[in-house]
């Protein structure tokens, strides 16, 4: 039911951003209209910038926990899906983004998506969480390097 109607609002996306764009316009004309997108997408472009860098740095991070956070990482979706969403031309999906800005409504969101989904690290397989067994150390030496006290 729910992707029905998410597939029916992204059928009907660009006419409501056509009907967007002649209302705004007819309003405040056709100048101030186009400033308008051009700014929305420097936004878009300005938040992808420094939320994706961010957002890199902390996967990359190795001492972060071995399970993430699901609400986290959708709090980091959200701001990201926020970027291109401010840079696709058109105001509903300016307004989409503009919510998704908001740390409340995303909180509200990632909470209820997180409560349905389970987020599984991949690379757990390869580093496993317990130390195996401790190798033998080698410390190779020179007769000079060291001396043999006895006991007394």
């Amino acid at each position: 039911m729910i992707r029905s109607i998410i597939a029916i609002l992204l059928l009907f996306l660009p006419l409501l951003e056509i009907a967007g764009f002649v209302f705004v316009g007819g309003r405040i004309g056709i100048a101030y209209t186009l400033l308008l997108v051009v700014c929305s997408v420097l936004a878009g472009v300005a938040i992808l910038r420094h939320q994706g860098f961010q957002a890199l740095t902390r996967l990359r991070q190795r001492d972060l926990p071995r399970d993430m956070p699901a609400e986290r990482f959708f709090d980091t979706a959200f701001v990201l899906l926020a970027g291109l969403l401010l840079i696709v031309p058109g105001f509903v999906s300016d307004a989409i983004a503009l919510l998704l800005l908001v740390p409340f409504v995303r909180h509200i969101l990632a909470r209820r998506l997180a409560s349905r989904v389970v987020v599984v690290n991949v690379d757990a397989g390869a580093q496993p969480r317990e130390p195996g067994p401790a190798k033998p150390r080698t410390i190779d030496l020179d007769s000079d390097d060291y001396r043999r006290d006895e006991p007394q």
